[in-house]
């Protein structure tokens, strides 16, 4: 998540899902394909081709269908679980991050308010002494 130490990170945000595996992408395929040859065979779209079909072929293209649609259902609520243990994982690390970083911030404001203060201390028994410019006369006399 995080690979800078010198600015602050972003915040992670909550997804509801995490990317599709390929085995989720495999059965939305099936899926869709069987849907789509189940649709076909009910309309008998391409004029009179499905007419020799069995029942018993529809019938596994439907329980295929319903199975692939039960196993989509189950791959995506893991996909929302994964996802909030993501979120959970990331949320923690950002915070650990985020108070390494302020710390870090609060230890460079001590250094440098160190060195500010050295810079800015004045020993009283040494005068102050401001030394006018120097004003070029012979510049002003030609």
């Amino acid at each position: 998540m995080a690979n800078r130490w010198n600015v602050m990170q972003n915040k992670p945000k909550r997804k509801r899902r995490v990317a599709m595996d390929l085995y989720e992408f495999c059965t939305f395929l099936v899926f869709v394909s069987l849907g789509t040859i189940g649709l076909m065979i009910m309309l008998k779209l391409p004029g009179d081709t499905f007419d020799h079909v069995s029942d018993y072929r529809n019938g596994i293209v439907g329980i295929g269908f319903i199975i692939t649609g039960s196993l989509l259902l189950k791959f995506d609520s893991n996909a929302r679980v994964r996802a909030a243990k993501k979120f959970d994982y990331d949320l923690a690390e950002y915070e650990m991050i985020r108070t390494k970083w302020l710390e870090m911030e609060v230890t460079k404001l001590e250094l440098q308010k160190e060195n500010s203060i050295q810079y800015l201390s004045i020993d009283q028994s040494k005068p102050i002494i401001i030394e006018a410019p120097i004003e070029d006369t012979e510049a002003s006399d030609d």
